[in-house]
């Protein structure tokens, strides 16, 4: 006869749970939550979720406390009987930890503001707080001890940031991919948390540097995007050849893009490529870069083809050109 799960039971299973790791929350702090001020339950919140996230085997303690909760699909279970004493002080503890320790498994943007005071800027978007730019959340990130909740708190200002430049940047998007590795951001090994995040920093910060350089020359974003696939990698310092040819490359493909009122398609762009192709080599040659247009299996025409199969529908494109 299957058991039934009830409050109690659930409190002492979680309470089990918490208390666990000594040194990490006592029976006291427990039954204290309910008095504990703002600033006393962040830290306590974020001490547990740092050591859930570390505790061996990675992370799946974190996993199993959310899952008591609510299901992979995020809703809540029907089944936890502790939903039916919400508005209580210990319950709507568990409630608020859980919010949190979803936002960090899931690696979506939460208000910064629950971790530490004074990281986050945005009431309205969290997400644009998640971001390089951000001083304070890089200063947090490098200082906090919390290193195994910093390392997912990291993971979601990758991914924030991967998406700034998702179909916008093919060069910046490989840069990434090579430099801030996402398979490993769940482990316990405390020296490879403090190198994914160190990594992630780095590469980041690499890439806004990257990004201000040509802004300083006064590019636009477009600009930007063609010098990279022409020199098939970032960061680089803008030759003055590439950024002559990317400007003239961009003038060459928006003069043959077919007039608007004409239905976009796959056959369409390769016809709209196909004519262009001649005049891109012409101006390749003309400014003598190492770049060879007649390979479409080359990185650069890889970059190349996403590029203007963009260009050609008029918006980003996620998919392959072909």
């Amino acid at each position: 006869m299957k058991k039934e799960i009830t409050a109690a039971y659930m409190h002492e299973l979680l309470k089990d749970a918490l208390l666990k790791d000594d040194g990490v929350l006592t029976e006291a702090e427990l039954m204290r939550v309910p008095t504990m001020s703002v600033d006393e339950r962040r830290e306590l919140n974020v001490r547990l979720l740092d050591r859930m996230i570390g505790r061996s085997p990675s992370a799946d303690t974190l996993g199993w406390f959310i899952g008591q909760f609510v299901t992979n699909d995020g809703e809540r279970r029907k089944d936890n009987p502790l939903y039916e004493e919400e508005g209580t002080p210990l319950t709507d503890w568990y409630l608020e930890l859980v919010s949190l320790g979803y936002d960090l498994y899931t690696h979506r943007p939460f208000d910064l503001d629950l971790i530490a005071p004074g990281l986050a800027h945005d009431k309205i978007n969290a997400e644009q707080d998640f971001t390089i730019d951000n001083a304070p959340l890089c200063d947090w990130l490098r200082d906090t001890p919390y290193r195994f909740l910093a390392m997912l708190v990291a993971r979601i200002m990758h991914d924030v940031e991967f998406d700034k430049v998702a179909g916008n940047n093919d060069a910046v998007q490989d840069y990434y991919a090579e430099h801030c590795p996402i398979n490993d951001f769940f482990t316990n090994d405390l020296e490879k948390a403090n190198g994914i995040i160190q990594s992630l920093l780095d590469g980041l910060t690499e890439i806004r540097s990257h990004r201000e350089r040509g802004q300083q020359l006064g590019l636009d974003a477009e600009q930007m995007r063609v010098v990279d696939l022409l020199w098939s990698w970032v960061p680089h310092y803008y030759p003055e050849e590439y950024v002559k040819a990317a400007k003239d490359i961009i003038k060459a493909a928006d003069q043959s893009l077919p007039d608007k009122t004409v239905i976009r398609s796959r056959k369409g762009f390769l016809e709209y490529r196909k004519q262009l192709m001649p005049q891109l080599v012409k101006i390749v040659e003309k400014y003598d870069l190492p770049v060879d247009l007649t390979d479409r299996y080359n990185l650069t025409m890889g970059y190349m083809n996403e590029w203007l199969y963009s260009k050609y529908l008029g918006g980003v494109v996620l998919d392959e050109y072909v």
